[in-house]
């Protein structure tokens, strides 16, 4: 999943053309919103067929629904609302340079997060054994609207989906296929942060660049039945550190997209433990 975010990317520098970066707005509006949905297809169409016959080894069906529950107690789920909201995030970028306001783009982009995971889900919804995952899509569809959110409500803007990452032990001992870096779910730890500095007029006495996060993990998912590994910690907001440089705003803007271990508490059955996570 996390290589969609790196293709789109690079997707979106193929296509813009010289000819379309020297247009003023809004004149190149129509050639720069196809030159987004242009390489969106582009990008779907090259991903299918990359990884078809490792999506989609068993027998094409009729449509249906897949109702069985997460394979790693919702960790699945909690990566497809990241994918959603990374993309959304630049699928919104890439509607501002096409010259749309920064609400449309916002909900340009968040209905970009959540196609780019659609024709994944519609093609599980062909082949049996798989399905068309309803709770998928709905994770998908709520991490993509919520930096549409921060652009219509600025208020929402103190609510942040980050995530932490370091190789699990399963990954790192496993000689089987699984689990690959894009699903090693018990090295995902994925955390809802909320930094008051983000707030419109800032945090008030609360130190803008602190906040706190709600996290979630798993011990593993391949080796044994996984358990739930719950997390209450503070957080560092980058973009609100008082440094004055311009670059340091745009640096900032993308280390916020990560949960830095902070001083919390971790939940694991039943037991309490306090450290850095």
């Amino acid at each position: 999943m996390p290589r969609r975010i790196l293709l789109l990317g690079t997707a979106m520098l193929v296509f813009l053309t010289p000819d379309a970066f020297a247009q003023a707005c809004p004149d190149a509006k129509l050639k720069r919103s196809l030159t987004i949905v242009g390489g969106y297809v582009v990008l779907e169409v090259a991903v299918i067929a990359l990884r078809h016959d490792e999506w989609w080894t068993t027998p094409s069906t009729e449509f249906h629904v897949d109702t069985k529950a997460s394979p790693a107690l919702q960790q699945d789920r909690l990566l497809h609302a990241w994918v959603g909201y990374q993309v959304s995030q630049l699928g919104a970028l890439a509607w501002d340079w096409a010259c749309f306001s920064p609400v449309a783009a916002g909900w340009l982009g968040a209905a970009l997060g959540v196609a780019v995971q659609l024709p994944k889900e519609i093609g599980d919804g062909l082949h049996e054994g798989k399905g068309f995952d309803v709770a998928d899509f709905a994770y998908s569809t709520a991490g993509a609207v919520l930096p549409a959110l921060h652009r219509t409500w600025p208020a929402t803007r103190s609510v942040l989906y980050k995530v932490n990452y370091w190789p699990s032990e399963e990954f790192r001992t496993s000689g089987d296929d699984l689990p690959q870096l894009s699903n090693d779910y018990a090295g995902m730890r994925f955390f809802l942060a909320l930094n008051p500095g983000r707030m419109p007029g800032g945090a008030g006495w609360w130190p803008d660049w602190l906040g706190v996060a709600w996290g979630h993990s798993v011990d593993h998912w391949i080796t044994a039945a996984p358990n739930h590994q719950w997390y209450f910690t503070t957080d560092l907001n980058f973009r609100g550190i008082p440094i004055k440089a311009k670059w340091w705003h745009s640096v900032a803007t993308v280390l916020d997209q990560f949960h830095v271990p902070m001083p919390g508490i971790k939940l694991y059955q039943g037991e309490v433990t306090f450290g850095l996570f």
